[in-house]
């Protein structure tokens, strides 16, 4: 049956935007102040604050025009984006990646917020990513002015889920594409105020810092860091709003951290990946209303409705009709189908393929909207294969599939893929298994959430390989010749009558008018009014980046596969206080290749060139490399200030901590 999303029904009032530039907030140290960017409904009434705390620089945020602060400012709530500790204009030593400590900066910014005469005492809190962690992190404290919450994309033990998936060292998304996004933030010059003699005494000292580069290679996976890296959503209890996306690397830790969360909670689960879901090139939904129904309800209790909507929505990908469906909770429980796979056809490469993964697109990598999974036929054929006969009616998979094997080998990279008759093969979900090999015995391998048509004439295949590149790192099976057997396989299959009995629903698109009025308007504001003789700066002015690319090459000599991503932005104008802005591009170059013969020749690297031509007339321009292997890592920044060095500096780490490797269950 057809049910769209319940109306909701709220006060409609649009407000001017105010927008406040580095605002001091104090913390429990007299020494330390964060900075933050305030945005503040003009003339509102003092309401909910909305805050966010994240490790990437709010004023590289104002690339963007932040404009989703922006929005909810202009909807009656003032929001706070806020630099953690150590980082962007905040002051104090920075701490390492996902500590628990960053909650610290989040309960002193709603201290201070709740005495603030636009804010009614009350916050909500919200984010995507590591601004999801900053949020499920602080919530699991419990502050009493923490009314609700909003987690896009993220996850509750970011150590399994990113640095090491499965258990498993990461390859190009923790040591590639995240660790030269904080170092480019460690290097580039301030953007706020360049001449502001604080600011350009932050960024000398910080320079030199450690990167984050050697927190997330020092520690294997099982060392301690990374267990107190790990929230406990269970101690969340305040309504939470979260958003999964099926292609997402967080997949698994959102629903986990909601499987776990105590409070009223709904899920909306789509077919994204590592992306807003507003700004998804497939199958986006209006976020930013979605969320404000939610402030609505819980921070401002007005009856909208949005407590009453279907707790569960996820969009089913695959067969003939793609759809949302409502669902009464996650996981269903009780649909759990065991199926023999002793039937089903084996197929065997002639050798195991350390190498195999690039195939599978770009899902576990923090790429942003491009990247989907591609054919899988090609990497199939470099592994164990067990097919299905083809499929007699649509089977709805909704949940997590678990595969038995026996483990051969250290490393065992399981998928679940969709074959169509033309043998094409679609992947559905994925899961990693690490310990030490096992001479006897099987182990269970949980691979990744999913709902998941299969049409009938279509067959299932289980793939084994021994990695998943480049999302892990490639790794000598050891034993060649003993290929895993598949003993057991348990499939989700959602119950025909449960499908017929499901909503479908109609998540409308985001309207792009809501956010250009915001990006295309000149807003003279408190703190960005335009100095004499000077133009108002838009929120955020026209930039014209290239294209991104996505490559796979494979070198049919030289035993390699390489998976090659370049981003660049041209000529971005960054507004700050005194109404002027610098202007700002770069480009980075990431290049992961896998030798199939010699897995720990794999290298990852990273390319980044920034330059910014301030308003106060200076030329900075910022080179950054990452070199990345079994051995070690190496990284190297390098600044000129008006075509004179003025900072060169290498860090390098020798061999990781030995992993500490345990028989489980790892999901995706």
């Amino acid at each position: 049956m057809n049910a769209p999303e319940p109306p909701l029904e709220g006060p409609g009032r649009r407000y001017g935007v105010v927008v406040h530039r580095d605002v001091r907030i104090p913390t429990a140290d007299p020494e330390v102040t964060l900075s933050g960017d305030l945005f503040l409904p003009e003339g509102a009434a003092p309401a909910p604050l909305l805050l966010t705390l994240l490790p990437y620089r709010r004023d590289v945020a104002a690339l963007s025009g932040s404009a989703a602060f922006r929005w909810f400012a202009s909807r009656g709530y003032p929001s706070l984006l806020v630099d953690l500790r150590g980082l962007g204009s905040s002051d104090g030593v920075r701490r390492p990646p996902f500590h628990p400590g960053e909650a610290d900066d989040a309960l002193d910014a709603i201290a201070w917020a709740v005495r603030q005469p636009w804010c009614d005492g009350t916050v909500g809190m919200w984010g995507g990513s590591y601004g999801g962690m900053t949020t499920m992190r602080t919530a699991a404290r419990r502050p009493a002015a923490l009314r609700a919450i909003v987690v896009l994309e993220s996850t509750d033990d970011p150590g399994h889920d990113f640095v090491h998936p499965g258990g498993t060292r990461g390859a190009l998304g923790p040591l590639g594409l995240w660790s030269m996004t904080m170092l480019l933030g460690q290097l580039l010059p301030p953007l706020d105020d360049y001449a502001d003699l604080a600011e350009r005494a932050r960024w000398r000292s910080r320079r030199s810092e450690r990167p984050h580069l050697l927190d997330l290679f020092g520690p294997g996976p099982g060392d301690p860091v990374w267990d107190r890296a790990r929230i406990d959503a269970s101690a969340i209890d305040v309504p939470a709003l979260c958003f999964a996306g099926w292609r997402d690397l967080f997949c698994e830790g959102t629903l986990r951290a909601y499987e776990k969360m105590t409070g009223p909670k709904r899920l909306i689960a789509g077919p994204w990946l590592h992306t807003m879901p507003n700004e998804s090139p497939h199958v986006p939904v209006d976020f930013l209303e979605l969320a404000l129904a939610w402030w609505d309800r819980w921070l401002r209790d007005e009856p909208n409705g949005a407590d009453k909507a279907t707790p569960v929505s996820v969009y089913v990908e695959g067969g003939d009709a793609p759809r949302w469906l409502g669902l009464p909770g996650w996981p269903m429980g009780d649909s759990a189908v065991p199926v023999d796979p002793a039937t089903w056809t084996r197929t065997v490469a002639v050798r195991p393929d350390p190498a195999t993964g690039a195939l599978s697109g770009l899902w576990a990598v923090p790429s942003g909207p491009f990247g989907l999974p591609l054919d899988q036929h090609d990497d199939d054929t470099h592994s164990l294969c067990l097919t299905s006969p083809p499929c007699r009616v649509p089977q709805l998979l909704c949940g997590r599939p678990v595969v038995t094997v026996t483990a051969p080998w250290p490393r065992v990279s399981v998928k679940l893929t969709d074959v169509d008759p033309m043998g094409r093969s679609t992947l559905v979900c994925a899961g990693l298994w690490a310990g030490e090999p096992l001479a006897g015995g099987t182990v269970d391998v949980m691979l990744g959430p999913t709902a998941y048509e299969l049409r009938p004439g279509h067959r299932l295949r289980v793939v084994v390989a021994p990695g998943d590149f480049p999302r892990v790192w490639p790794e000598e099976p050891g034993c060649a010749d003993a290929w895993p057997e598949v003993t057991g396989l348990v499939l989700p299959v959602l119950p025909a009558e449960r499908v017929e009995n499901a909503d479908v629903l109609d998540f409308p698109a985001p309207d792009p008018s809501s956010l250009l009025e915001l990006l295309s308007v000149a807003t003279g504001t408190t703190s960005e009014r335009p100095t004499p003789g000077t133009a108002p700066v838009p929120a955020a002015a026209a930039s014209a980046p290239g294209p991104p690319v996505w490559e796979i090459a494979d070198d049919h000599l030289g035993n390699t596969v390489s998976v090659r991503i370049a981003l660049s932005d041209d000529g971005a104008a960054v507004p700050h206080a005194h109404g002027r802005a610098h202007r700002v591009r770069g480009r980075q170059e990431i290049t992961a290749t896998a030798d199939r013969v010699r897995p720990d020749a794999a290298t990852v690297t990273v390319s980044a060139f920034g330059e910014v031509h301030t308003d106060t007339g200076h030329h900075i321009t910022v080179d950054a490399d990452i070199t990345a292997q079994a051995s070690g890592v190496r990284a190297t920044g390098r600044i000129t200030l008006d075509g004179h060095l003025l900072f060169d500096r290498q860090w390098t780490a020798g061999p990781p901590h030995p992993p500490a490797l345990s028989h489980h269950r790892s999901p995706r």
